[in-house]
């Protein structure tokens, strides 16, 4: 049984990929820690409404029952969206917006993420595996 080709598979498997898209622009913030005029970047979180629309079967539809509840911005194009965030701290004298600290904790935290989600990932498969077994009487 293929389990990316259950919903949880398939969302564990998007999360993964957007964790490690966000692990590479910490990477590159990191990199270019001391270069002039550089602003930090960041990776938008994808809409997890769309994500659950793509993995979910036709038939099942959500019901929203307030307009502000889902809120949506897709992702376009499945790409995760890099932008550069206004500095919420004082740029360096030659312009650099990155705090290795801030980026240090970013990575952290998205270690932690991606560790959580390889976690689900692999109980639901073993739950799978569990279920699939015959049971000799």
């Amino acid at each position: 049984m293929d389990i990316l080709g259950l919903a949880i598979g398939n969302l564990t498997k998007n999360r993964l990929s957007y964790l490690s898209e966000k692990q590479k622009v910490i990477a590159a913030n990191v990199a270019n820690a001391n270069t002039p005029n550089y602003r930090a970047k960041d990776i938008k979180e994808p809409d997890f409404a769309a994500q659950l629309k793509k993995t979910s079967p036709a038939h099942m539809k959500m019901t929203v029952t307030n307009p502000m509840h889902m809120a949506s911005s897709p992702v376009e194009g499945g790409m995760y969206q890099v932008y550069t965030p206004k500095p919420d701290m004082a740029l360096t004298i030659d312009g650099n917006g990155v705090s290795l600290e801030d980026q240090l904790n970013e990575a952290s935290k998205v270690k932690a993420e991606y560790d959580k989600a390889l976690t689900i990932y692999n109980k639901y498969k073993s739950l799978l595996q569990t279920a699939n077994t015959k049971i000799d009487t």
